[in-house]
């Protein structure tokens, strides 16, 4: 099996190790191919020595078909998701979920295409992770936890129980939403902040208690939307 990272950055290489990790763990890293996808990195071998930049992200079309070819999201902006699913539009069966093996997985936790949980994540009882999501290292889910597609949590945020995190929404390192508590799509918390109260979609929150600093445009209200440079990068759970 060959699984192609979209995206060679710092965050893309993380989710590459999780993937390495996660096939040792299953006993299956013999003959599995592990490269990257980038439009803003030149081909050659990334700095972590996992694997290398093969060429730019339009190439993912046409490797996709290939029956042994698996792609793996490792962008972590929701909006850089979202643009690059669109700009690729491949089947989802083509998209793999990667989740660190150091991870803790409880029972009825179900998980989204695409999707990537990192290293000391936690996610309990009757989680639900959409499309593309991303939890990153040593964040918590608590019981009954939703994320909407291409979702994203940056290191250390904590969602307590009950918590709906809307699509599209960014919660930045050290977040933590209070039991119950709803975040709107598309929206933005700031590192640090503390959500104690329902907030709708389309604004940037910051402090504690999280405030609204204003509005921002949703994706569909913004001109199209294409990844930053060097922004792309992740690959595989589910092994086919």
């Amino acid at each position: 099996m060959r699984y192609l990272v979209i995206g060679a950055s710092g965050h893309g290489q993380e989710v590459a190790w999780s993937l390495r990790e996660e096939l040792r763990a299953c006993g299956v890293d013999d003959d599995r191919e592990i490269a990257f996808l980038d439009d803003a990195v030149p081909p050659g071998d990334v700095p972590c020595g996992i694997g290398r930049v093969l060429g730019g992200v339009d190439l993912a079309q046409r490797e996709a078909a290939r029956a042994n070819t698996r792609l793996v999201m490792g962008i972590g902006l929701p909006r850089s998701k979202a643009a690059i699913v669109r700009r690729l539009n491949v089947p989802d069966h083509v998209w793999t979920p990667v989740v660190h093996p150091a991870a803790l997985i409880g029972p009825n936790v179900t998980m989204g295409v695409g999707s990537y949980v990192g290293p000391g994540a936690v996610l309990t009882v009757n989680v639900r992770l959409g499309r593309f999501v991303t939890v990153n290292t040593h964040c918590l889910v608590a019981h009954g936890g939703t994320l909407g597609d291409f979702a994203t949590l940056h290191p250390d945020a904590h969602l307590s129980g009950e918590v709906t995190i809307a699509q599209g929404c960014e919660v930045g390192a050290g977040v933590v939403v209070i039991p119950g508590t709803s975040v709107g799509d598309w929206a933005v918390l700031g590192a640090g902040a503390v959500a104690v109260t329902p907030l709708r979609g389309g604004r940037t929150y910051v402090g504690i208690p999280a405030r609204a600093l204003g509005a921002r445009p949703r994706p569909e209200q913004a001109m199209p939307l294409l990844p930053k440079a060097g922004e792309l990068s992740s690959l595989a759970r589910l092994l086919r």
